[in-house]
């Protein structure tokens, strides 16, 4: 037989079920192509570790700031509700006055319906209600004495 590139028995010739990557590296010498894509998982490996890392420290950064936003909010609610009772405060005042008014006839004093008692003065106005006259019911009238006698005056001018 002649010299051939072919075998002269079937058997001998490459099996069907070898692998593939001797296949390659018997071809084209494939294991540098095997190391870069090793390098490059092993790459892939480390970049998302430190994107991981990254993501969690961003997350407990996010966290600390809800807690405080909750924190603010919760002091906002207590100084709403306070305000609201404070508001509630002053707005009850003008319906007792108006209530007051309305139901129990009440009214507010004028210049004429006060009497100011000073200590020390034995005299003072009295105001007197007259039965005849319906247009003003308070008249004032002179001097009276007074029962309060202060040390500075004497007796004798008390008793006048």
């Amino acid at each position: 037989m002649a010299i051939s590139d072919k075998p002269a028995n079937r058997r001998t010739a490459t099996p069907y079920n070898t692998d593939v990557g001797e296949l390659f590296v018997r071809r084209f010498n494939v294991v540098s192509i095997y190391v870069i894509v090793l390098l490059l998982l092993a790459a892939t490996i480390v970049w998302s570790g430190i994107k991981t890392a990254e993501e969690v420290q961003q997350y407990h950064q996010d966290y600390k700031t809800l807690q405080d936003m909750k924190k603010q909010e919760r002091k906002l609610q207590v100084e709403h509700q306070r305000l609201l009772i404070e508001q509630q405060t002053f707005s009850a005042t003008p319906q007792i006055a108006s209530r007051a008014v309305a139901e129990l006839g009440m009214y507010s004093p004028t210049l004429k319906d006060k009497l100011i008692i000073q200590p020390g003065v034995a005299t003072a106005l009295v105001p007197v209600v007259t039965e005849d006259s319906d247009e003003d019911a308070s008249d004032v009238i002179g001097p009276r004495v007074s029962t309060d006698i202060s040390p500075e005056e004497p007796a004798t001018e008390a008793g006048q």
